[in-house]
């Protein structure tokens, strides 16, 4: 006989979140952690990344683990995927939301949904986060603006963002709700 254990909840902290507008380029999600679930959008969704999709509430789970992403389904036992540069996340259903990572200078990935299909919060993709985040119009940009002639270097320490232009300026604290001019670019930072 066996015995069936209640589900546990998770204990790493909740992913922190914030949204970053960035002007001729788009919106995007930031999410920081290193472990976020996945899911289609419903009123009883919770999930970190929700996709308005056929997927289910609750498809599964992308989590970090050192330079490393990998994809589990929401059921304990599937097993985990290593997610590299342009996979495509195996969740079932229309959507294809794909993990990019541009840089071999930085862990944080980009992902991306081929359209009809879009991110709650009418974000144009999400960025999990690691430490930093590369914005120009080089293919080596987390956020890539194509019509940007600039480069920024965006940073989180001790939960508070800081840019910089390239690799020679000096970093400058973005405050929520405020926008920010770095050379030919602006974005304005919002709490998610």
């Amino acid at each position: 006989m066996s015995v069936l254990k209640p589900h546990q909840k998770n204990q790493t902290p909740p992913a922190s979140r914030w949204r970053l507008w960035i002007d001729g380029c788009g919106g995007y999600l930031l999410l920081t952690g290193v472990q976020w679930s996945v899911g289609g959008l419903s009123r009883a969704s919770n999930a970190d990344i929700c996709v308005r999709s056929d997927w289910p509430r609750l498809a599964g789970q992308i989590s970090r683990q050192g330079a490393d992403y990998f994809w589990q389904g929401r059921s304990s036992s599937d097993s985990k995927i290593l997610l590299i540069d342009g996979m495509p996340v195996p969740v079932q259903g229309s959507a294809l939301m794909v993990l990019g990572k541009p840089s071999q200078l930085s862990d944080t990935v980009v992902l991306s949904l081929n359209a009809p299909h879009r991110f709650d919060q009418h974000v144009d993709g999400v960025v999990l986060v690691r430490e930093t985040v590369l914005v120009g119009p080089g293919s080596d940009c987390h956020l890539r603006c194509r019509e940007a002639s600039d480069r920024a270097i965006l940073q989180l320490k001790d939960n508070q963002w800081y840019a910089k232009a390239g690799l020679l300026g000096d970093f400058q604290r973005l405050e929520v709700g405020q926008r920010v001019v770095i050379q030919s670019l602006a974005m304005t930072l919002e709490m998610a």
